[in-house]
């Protein structure tokens, strides 16, 4: 299980993490002047991405939130169907 929540974790902290890399490597690349806004925005990206992986662990759960990200109760409750089965 540990695995599996470690790998949860991973999935949460590497949107932010990524997304603020990528933004500060754009902003070296345009232009290398920027390299000290570049090295704090792949900070704050990743504590940032520490603090939202640990705040969904805390409140929801690791497995608890992507199961219910990827879950479909639209399909498994159509209307009109019978809820009993094999009635």
């Amino acid at each position: 299980m540990f695995l599996v929540n470690a790998v949860y974790w991973l999935w949460i902290f590497i949107i932010p993490a990524a997304l603020c890399s990528f933004l500060a490597y754009w902003m070296y690349a345009k232009d290398p002047g920027n390299a000290i806004l570049s090295v704090f925005l792949v900070i704050s990206g990743i504590l940032s991405g520490i603090f939202l992986a640990e705040k969904v662990r805390k409140k929801y759960g690791l497995s608890d939130f992507f199961a219910a990200a990827s879950s479909t109760p639209d399909i498994e409750n159509k209307p009109g169907k019978d809820s009993t089965p094999g009635t």
